[in-house]
Protein backbone atom coordinates (compact mmCIF):
# COMPACT_ATOMS: atom_id res chain seq x y z
CA UNK A 1 0.00 0.00 0.00
CA UNK A 2 1.38 3.42 -0.95
CA UNK A 3 2.13 6.08 1.63
CA UNK A 4 -0.70 8.24 0.30
CA UNK A 5 -3.40 5.62 0.63
CA UNK A 6 -2.13 4.42 4.00
CA UNK A 7 -2.47 7.96 5.28
CA UNK A 8 -5.96 8.30 3.82
CA UNK A 9 -7.03 5.01 5.37
CA UNK A 10 -5.79 6.07 8.80
CA UNK A 11 -7.55 9.39 8.42
CA UNK A 12 -10.78 7.67 7.43
CA UNK A 13 -10.67 5.32 10.40
CA UNK A 14 -10.07 8.24 12.72
CA UNK A 15 -12.71 10.65 11.41
CA UNK A 16 -15.66 8.71 10.03
CA UNK A 17 -18.63 8.64 12.36
CA UNK A 18 -21.01 7.17 9.84
CA UNK A 19 -20.66 4.54 7.14
CA UNK A 20 -23.46 2.85 5.28
CA UNK A 21 -26.67 3.82 7.01
CA UNK A 22 -26.14 6.35 9.78
CA UNK A 23 -27.32 5.97 13.33
CA UNK A 24 -29.81 8.55 14.57
CA UNK A 25 -27.23 9.87 17.03
CA UNK A 26 -24.82 10.54 14.15
CA UNK A 27 -27.14 12.65 12.01
CA UNK A 28 -29.16 15.71 12.92
CA UNK A 29 -31.93 16.63 10.49
CA UNK A 30 -32.02 20.29 9.47
CA UNK A 31 -34.54 21.65 6.97
CA UNK A 32 -33.88 25.38 7.41
CA UNK A 33 -30.78 27.36 6.45
CA UNK A 34 -27.94 26.99 8.95
CA UNK A 35 -26.48 30.32 7.80
CA UNK A 36 -22.92 29.50 8.88
CA UNK A 37 -20.95 26.31 8.34
CA UNK A 38 -19.01 27.12 11.50
CA UNK A 39 -22.17 26.43 13.52
CA UNK A 40 -22.04 22.73 12.64
CA UNK A 41 -20.98 20.00 15.04
CA UNK A 42 -17.69 18.16 14.77
CA UNK A 43 -19.03 15.06 16.53
CA UNK A 44 -21.91 14.16 14.20
CA UNK A 45 -23.12 14.85 10.69
CA UNK A 46 -25.86 17.43 10.19
CA UNK A 47 -28.22 16.60 7.33
CA UNK A 48 -29.62 19.19 4.93
CA UNK A 49 -32.32 18.73 2.33
CA UNK A 50 -34.74 20.76 0.23
CA UNK A 51 -38.24 19.94 -1.06
CA UNK A 52 -37.12 20.78 -4.61
CA UNK A 53 -34.73 17.79 -4.49
CA UNK A 54 -36.58 15.01 -2.65
CA UNK A 55 -34.05 12.31 -3.67
CA UNK A 56 -31.00 14.27 -2.51
CA UNK A 57 -29.53 15.35 0.80
CA UNK A 58 -26.23 16.64 2.14
CA UNK A 59 -24.46 15.56 5.36
CA UNK A 60 -21.75 17.83 6.75
CA UNK A 61 -19.61 18.06 9.87
CA UNK A 62 -16.58 20.07 10.95
CA UNK A 63 -13.23 18.35 11.08
CA UNK A 64 -9.75 19.22 12.30
CA UNK A 65 -7.68 18.12 9.38
CA UNK A 66 -4.93 19.09 6.99
CA UNK A 67 -4.80 22.89 7.34
CA UNK A 68 -5.16 24.23 10.86
CA UNK A 69 -5.35 27.83 9.62
CA UNK A 70 -8.86 27.44 8.14
CA UNK A 71 -12.17 25.77 8.85
CA UNK A 72 -12.47 22.35 7.21
CA UNK A 73 -15.47 20.08 6.66
CA UNK A 74 -16.24 16.60 5.37
CA UNK A 75 -19.51 15.11 4.31
CA UNK A 76 -21.62 13.15 1.87
CA UNK A 77 -23.99 13.94 -0.95
CA UNK A 78 -26.74 11.36 -0.29
CA UNK A 79 -28.75 10.22 -3.30
CA UNK A 80 -31.13 7.64 -1.83
CA UNK A 81 -28.78 4.69 -1.14
CA UNK A 82 -25.74 6.23 -2.89
CA UNK A 83 -23.30 8.51 -1.10
CA UNK A 84 -20.68 10.84 -2.61
CA UNK A 85 -17.89 11.94 -0.26
CA UNK A 86 -16.46 15.46 -0.25
CA UNK A 87 -13.98 17.70 1.56
CA UNK A 88 -14.58 21.44 1.87
CA UNK A 89 -11.93 23.97 2.90
CA UNK A 90 -12.58 27.64 3.54
CA UNK A 91 -10.34 30.28 1.99
CA UNK A 92 -7.23 31.39 3.87
CA UNK A 93 -7.72 34.89 2.56
CA UNK A 94 -11.34 36.04 2.96
CA UNK A 95 -13.77 33.13 3.28
CA UNK A 96 -16.77 35.44 3.61
CA UNK A 97 -16.15 37.03 0.21
CA UNK A 98 -13.87 34.79 -1.88
CA UNK A 99 -15.14 32.66 -4.77
CA UNK A 100 -16.13 28.99 -4.46
CA UNK A 101 -14.45 26.23 -6.52
CA UNK A 102 -15.63 22.68 -7.20
CA UNK A 103 -12.79 20.23 -7.97
CA UNK A 104 -12.86 16.66 -9.22
CA UNK A 105 -10.07 14.47 -10.54
CA UNK A 106 -10.36 12.41 -13.70
CA UNK A 107 -9.83 8.75 -14.43
CA UNK A 108 -12.60 7.89 -14.72
CA UNK A 109 -12.16 6.53 -11.22
CA UNK A 110 -9.59 9.00 -9.86
CA UNK A 111 -10.21 10.14 -6.28
CA UNK A 112 -10.13 13.88 -5.64
CA UNK A 113 -7.90 13.06 -2.68
CA UNK A 114 -5.13 12.95 -5.30
CA UNK A 115 -5.82 16.58 -6.16
CA UNK A 116 -6.07 17.46 -2.49
CA UNK A 117 -2.86 15.80 -1.30
CA UNK A 118 -0.65 15.90 -4.39
CA UNK A 119 -1.66 18.94 -6.42
CA UNK A 120 -3.76 21.94 -5.37
CA UNK A 121 -4.98 21.14 -1.86
CA UNK A 122 -4.13 22.93 1.40
CA UNK A 123 -1.71 20.22 2.51
CA UNK A 124 0.49 17.49 1.09
CA UNK A 125 1.67 14.13 2.40
CA UNK A 126 4.91 14.46 4.34
CA UNK A 127 7.79 11.98 4.60
CA UNK A 128 6.78 11.04 8.15
CA UNK A 129 3.31 9.86 7.04
CA UNK A 130 1.61 13.07 8.12
CA UNK A 131 0.56 16.22 6.29
CA UNK A 132 2.39 19.45 5.65
CA UNK A 133 1.18 22.94 4.74
CA UNK A 134 0.97 23.72 1.02
CA UNK A 135 1.55 27.46 0.48
CA UNK A 136 0.43 27.16 -3.16
CA UNK A 137 -3.02 25.73 -2.45
CA UNK A 138 -5.99 27.10 -4.34
CA UNK A 139 -7.70 27.76 -1.02
CA UNK A 140 -5.19 30.57 -0.53
CA UNK A 141 -7.79 32.70 -2.33
CA UNK A 142 -10.91 30.55 -2.70
CA UNK A 143 -13.26 28.24 -0.81
CA UNK A 144 -12.92 24.81 -2.40
CA UNK A 145 -14.69 21.44 -2.62
CA UNK A 146 -12.92 18.17 -3.41
CA UNK A 147 -15.53 15.59 -4.46
CA UNK A 148 -15.00 11.83 -4.88
CA UNK A 149 -17.16 10.82 -7.82
CA UNK A 150 -18.71 8.75 -9.30
CA UNK A 151 -19.96 6.21 -6.75
CA UNK A 152 -17.25 3.71 -5.81
CA UNK A 153 -14.41 6.21 -6.13
CA UNK A 154 -12.40 7.07 -3.02
CA UNK A 155 -14.64 7.25 0.06
CA UNK A 156 -17.88 7.37 -1.96
CA UNK A 157 -20.04 4.26 -1.60
CA UNK A 158 -23.44 2.67 -2.18
CA UNK A 159 -25.46 0.70 0.35
CA UNK A 160 -26.33 -2.06 -2.12
CA UNK A 161 -23.64 -1.80 -4.77
CA UNK A 162 -25.46 0.59 -7.10
CA UNK A 163 -23.41 2.64 -9.52
CA UNK A 164 -23.82 5.71 -11.69
CA UNK A 165 -23.47 4.60 -15.31
CA UNK A 166 -23.32 7.90 -17.19
CA UNK A 167 -21.74 11.33 -16.82
CA UNK A 168 -25.20 12.88 -17.28
CA UNK A 169 -26.55 10.97 -14.28
CA UNK A 170 -23.58 12.06 -12.19
CA UNK A 171 -24.14 15.66 -13.31
CA UNK A 172 -27.67 15.70 -11.89
CA UNK A 173 -26.35 14.60 -8.49
CA UNK A 174 -23.62 17.26 -8.50
CA UNK A 175 -26.04 19.99 -9.57
CA UNK A 176 -28.53 19.07 -6.83
CA UNK A 177 -25.71 19.11 -4.28
CA UNK A 178 -24.61 22.61 -5.25
CA UNK A 179 -28.19 23.89 -5.04
CA UNK A 180 -28.79 22.43 -1.56
CA UNK A 181 -25.41 23.60 -0.25
CA UNK A 182 -25.73 27.19 -1.45
CA UNK A 183 -29.35 27.41 -0.32
CA UNK A 184 -28.58 26.36 3.25
CA UNK A 185 -25.28 28.17 3.72
CA UNK A 186 -26.34 31.65 2.76
CA UNK A 187 -22.90 33.19 3.26
CA UNK A 188 -21.90 31.54 -0.04
CA UNK A 189 -25.13 32.26 -1.89
CA UNK A 190 -24.56 34.25 -5.07
CA UNK A 191 -20.78 33.93 -4.92
CA UNK A 192 -18.87 33.38 -8.17
CA UNK A 193 -18.72 29.60 -8.64
CA UNK A 194 -16.10 27.81 -10.73
CA UNK A 195 -16.04 24.13 -11.71
CA UNK A 196 -12.60 22.61 -12.27
CA UNK A 197 -10.98 19.28 -13.02
CA UNK A 198 -8.20 17.56 -14.90
CA UNK A 199 -7.65 14.61 -17.24
CA UNK A 200 -11.05 12.90 -17.66
CA UNK A 201 -12.44 16.08 -16.12
CA UNK A 202 -12.43 17.19 -19.75
CA UNK A 203 -15.56 15.04 -20.01
CA UNK A 204 -16.97 15.66 -16.53
CA UNK A 205 -16.70 19.40 -16.10
CA UNK A 206 -18.50 20.67 -19.24
CA UNK A 207 -21.42 18.31 -18.56
CA UNK A 208 -21.56 19.14 -14.84
CA UNK A 209 -21.43 22.87 -15.53
CA UNK A 210 -24.14 22.62 -18.20
CA UNK A 211 -26.42 20.83 -15.72
CA UNK A 212 -25.78 23.48 -13.03
CA UNK A 213 -26.53 26.22 -15.55
CA UNK A 214 -29.69 24.54 -16.89
CA UNK A 215 -30.89 23.81 -13.34
CA UNK A 216 -30.95 27.53 -12.50
CA UNK A 217 -34.35 27.90 -14.18
CA UNK A 218 -35.76 25.33 -11.75
CA UNK A 219 -34.16 27.09 -8.79
CA UNK A 220 -35.81 30.38 -9.72
CA UNK A 221 -39.18 28.63 -10.09
CA UNK A 222 -38.70 27.10 -6.61
CA UNK A 223 -37.88 30.48 -5.07
CA UNK A 224 -34.20 29.59 -4.65
CA UNK A 225 -31.14 31.63 -5.60
CA UNK A 226 -29.59 30.53 -8.92
CA UNK A 227 -25.98 29.35 -8.89
CA UNK A 228 -23.63 32.12 -10.02
CA UNK A 229 -21.60 29.90 -12.36
CA UNK A 230 -18.71 32.00 -13.68
CA UNK A 231 -16.28 29.61 -15.36
CA UNK A 232 -15.02 26.11 -15.95
CA UNK A 233 -11.33 25.20 -15.69
CA UNK A 234 -9.84 22.05 -17.22
CA UNK A 235 -6.21 21.02 -16.93
CA UNK A 236 -4.70 18.60 -19.46
CA UNK A 237 -8.23 17.55 -20.30
CA UNK A 238 -9.32 14.38 -22.05
CA UNK A 239 -11.96 15.39 -24.56
CA UNK A 240 -11.84 13.30 -27.75
CA UNK A 241 -8.87 10.92 -27.96
CA UNK A 242 -9.24 9.94 -31.63
CA UNK A 243 -8.04 13.26 -33.13
CA UNK A 244 -5.02 13.03 -30.85
CA UNK A 245 -3.79 9.86 -32.54
CA UNK A 246 -2.88 11.65 -35.75
CA UNK A 247 -0.51 13.93 -33.83
CA UNK A 248 1.27 11.20 -31.84
CA UNK A 249 3.93 10.52 -34.49
CA UNK A 250 4.69 14.21 -35.05
CA UNK A 251 4.92 14.88 -31.32
CA UNK A 252 7.14 11.88 -30.63
CA UNK A 253 9.44 11.93 -33.62
CA UNK A 254 9.32 15.21 -35.57
CA UNK A 255 8.63 17.99 -33.08
CA UNK A 256 9.78 21.22 -34.73
CA UNK A 257 9.89 23.29 -31.53
CA UNK A 258 11.72 20.87 -29.24
CA UNK A 259 13.95 17.82 -29.69
CA UNK A 260 11.83 14.78 -30.61
CA UNK A 261 10.83 12.50 -27.75
CA UNK A 262 11.91 9.45 -29.76
CA UNK A 263 14.82 9.15 -32.17
CA UNK A 264 14.07 6.59 -34.87
CA UNK A 265 16.94 7.59 -37.17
Amino acid sequence: MSLLWLTLLLHALGTWTATGTSKASDVQQVLIPAQKLSSLSSSYFTHFSHPAFPRHGVRVKQTSFCDGTVKAYTGYIDVESRHLFFYFFESRNDPDNDDVIFWTNGGPGGSSSVGLFMELGPCKISDNNGTQFNPFSWNSNANIFFVDQPIGVGFSYADYGQAVDTTMAAAKDIAAFTAIFFEHFSQYRGRPFHMAGESYGGHYIPVFAAEVYDQNKKLVEEGMTPINLKSIMIGNGVTDVYPWFTAYYDMACTNASLPPILDIQ
